[in-house]
């Protein structure tokens, strides 16, 4: 990001030299050892009463390194690791003239009231596309006049990574790095100055767009620590950065260099408010520290607190609370390999951002890992967790009351088995997990101080991603699976889509299915929920895909067994489907943005997407968009014919 011009002190003890780089004026004295800021508490955490104290901290308590790496153990260290919608989710009134309300789709998110950023938005008149770190703002509607009205640019050392639109505001995101160590000799050191030799950061740009010509930046915000992710709840937006204490406290041979957290909003920097750090406790080596910060889009509020907590892996958003899971892993084995103890677990830290504000609540623990956002649910002051121990190989599930203890818990869930999906609905939840068949559980929840599995249904294939059809349907998205000739195992094949009956709770059914492509074909829904497209009410499925497909000579030669058989790239693009009750899977046509000559590389799913592949796809009336990184495309909803494309390069 933009340089900025460090006060630097630097100080003698004991020998060993500590430098401190501030951005920010703050009184530096000697460190001194101990202090009774550590024993004060503030909802379960500690803070410090003074910078000395927290640097003392760090250096008492993060992983401290050497030219070969840890110091301090001869032992590997314990490392921490840190409802939808669905139908019509928008209208917006035209703009162009008729007074007709027009309906549009908008992002796939967890929870209803909690919007997640994407690299794709729509208001129903305008789009507004990420591609390259840059922003296109392109008049929608009517699909037969669309053009690109604007562009934002970024600084080049802003990687942009996706943005949020309220109104006439856009707030984007994107990691950077602010100068540090810069007065230490590291070619002295190291012969050369490492790439990580900075600090992480995070932009938070806030655009005026009233005016869809001329944005104006109105607010920038640049954070330590890297973006992990956000959420935005009415006209509070909420950030999470992370960063390495080893940013912050950094010892290489006999040198220690102190950076202090520090925050800029528009070009005023100050350090993290010493009252703003919190620590969970000093028993254990600390390697990360989480940073959240909530903003008023509309106003002047911004808030912002620092937590030693561990490197978040997973985040859960409800509309009062943010849930940080973090992976704890611990092990021991003795010289000789006769005492060998293995342990996985998930932090879990529940923070209330209600209006704005950023209040630590409680902390719990759960054994295991978990697989994405939708492993985590909170219900009526309840929090549920879907976790796998993958030693084993179990999958699990816990709920945890108001204060993060545990109430209750189903363990030992198809054991040998990896959970592939988790899916939570009010007083339900659905679990898929795998070997060789599908076993796809209806849980009761409704009683969190016990939870039942009441169905199970085996069937080939798995489901990656489930969604909500409505309340007695559920939609998987996985892969379908032949069982392997030999070996205890399955080999994965071409796309499934499945279509879940779950009137009957105790005995769910599988009552519509397609299976698309062969061995390799793939889609962006099965590892992000924001490509998937779905609209009950107009029956409207659309998934993009990249199709791989075995020749029918080939499957002759193999007496229609596949297995391992990887088919050849032939399309990409999306699928779009009419999906019912009463008919299931209706196929009704694609939409590619390729050219011809890109089909001829069979070899492509080496080398990965192309600028060319469907990422996205939204509807704004009657017109399908899908968006690429090279263009826009609008078609027809009644008939898929094409009306129009926007060049984007």
């Amino acid at each position: 990001m933009k340089s900025k011009n460090l006060k630097i002190s630097g100080m003698m003890l004991a020998g060993v030299i500590i430098i401190v780089s501030f951005a920010c004026a703050i009184n530096v004295q000697p460190v001194v050892i101990g202090g009774s800021g550590w024993y004060r508490t503030y909802a379960g955490l500690n803070t410090f009463d003074s910078y000395d104290e927290f640097i003392d901290f760090l250096g008492s308590n993060t992983y401290k390194y050497n030219s070969w790496g840890y110091e301090e153990s001869d032992f590997a260290p314990k490392i921490l690791i840190s409802q939808s919608n669905n139908g019509r989710n928008g209208f917006m009134s035209d703009s162009f003239g008729n007074g007709k309300i027009v309906d549009y789709s908008k992002t796939n998110i967890q929870v209803e009231g909690v919007d997640e950023p994407d690299l794709v938005k729509t208001d129903g008149a305008y789009l507004y596309i990420l591609v390259d770190s840059k922003i296109y703002i392109i008049k929608a509607y009517p699909a037969e006049s669309a053009t690109v009205l604007s562009i934002i640019n970024f600084e080049d050392d802003v990687n942009v990574q996706n943005f949020f639109i309220n109104k006439d505001r856009l707030i984007a995101f994107g990691n950077s790095q602010r100068d540090s160590h810069e007065h230490v000799d590291c070619k002295t050191i190291y012969g050369y100055c490492p790439y990580w030799w900075g600090i992480s950061t995070t932009v938070i740009n806030i655009y005026d767009i009233s005016d869809r010509e001329v944005p104006e930046l109105i607010r920038d915000i640049e954070a330590d620590g890297s973006f992990f992710n956000a959420r935005m709840i009415g006209n509070y937006i909420y950030i999470i950065t992370t960063e390495y204490t080893s940013n912050i406290y950094y010892k290489l041979e006999d040198n220690i260099t102190i950076n202090i957290p520090e925050i800029t909003i528009n070009d005023y920097t100050r350090c993290i408010p010493i009252e703003d750090i919190y620590y969970v406790n000093n028993s254990e080596k600390i390697d990360s520290m989480t940073h959240i910060i909530s903003i008023d889009i509309y106003g002047d509020e911004v808030d912002q607190k620092s937590f030693l907590l561990g490197n978040s892996q997973n985040m859960y958003v409800s509309n009062n609370n943010i849930f940080l899971a973090c992976q704890e892993y611990s092990y021991y084995c003795s010289l000789w390999g006769d005492d060998y103890h293995y342990e996985e677990a998930t932090i879990i830290h529940k923070i209330s951002i209600e209006n704005g504000n950023i209040d630590y609540i409680a902390k719990g623990k759960v054994p295991g890992d978990t697989l994405n956002q939708f492993s985590m649910d909170e219900h009526n002051g309840f929090f549920r967790i879907a976790t796998q121990k993958w030693y084993d190989s179990t999958t699990n599930l816990y709920i945890l009351d108001e204060d993060m203890n545990r109430t209750s818990e189903i363990e030992n869930i198809a054991p040998g088995e990896r959970m592939h999906s988790a899916r939570f609905m009010g007083n339900k939840a659905y679990l898929v997990t795998f070997k060789k068949v599908d076993p796809f559980f209806t849980l009761d929840l409704s009683d969190p101080y016990n939870p039942k599995i009441l169905g199970i249904l085996k069937i080939p294939g798995y489901s990656d991603y489930l969604h909500p059809f409505d309340e007695n349907h559920i939609i998987g998205i996985g892969k379908d699976t032949v069982e392997s000739s030999s070996g205890n195992f399955a080999w994965y094949q071409g796309l499934k889509i499945a279509l879940f009956d779950v009137s009957d709770f105790n005995n769910p059914k599988e009552v519509a299915k397609i299976t698309i492509g062969d061995r390799g074909t793939d889609s962006p829904v099965l590892y992000e929920h924001k490509a998937f497209l779905f609209d009950r009410e107009r029956e409207l499925l659309v998934l993009p895909i990249s199709l791989y497909e075995i020749s029918d000579e080939i499957k002759e030669q193999n007496n229609g067994y596949t297995g391992s058989t990887y088919g050849k790239f032939t399309f990409q693009g999306a699928f779009v489907y009419r999906l019912s009750l009463e008919n299931g899977f209706e196929f009704r046509g694609q939409i590619t943005h390729m050219d011809d000559d890109e089909f001829l590389d069979e070899y492509r799913w080496y080398w990965g997407s192309s600028s060319f592949d469907v990422i996205r796809s939204l509807y704004i009336g009657d017109v399908l968009y899908t968006i690429s990184d090279n263009m826009v495309k609008m078609n027809d909803l009644e008939d898929l014919s094409e009306i129009n494309s926007v060049d984007l390069k």
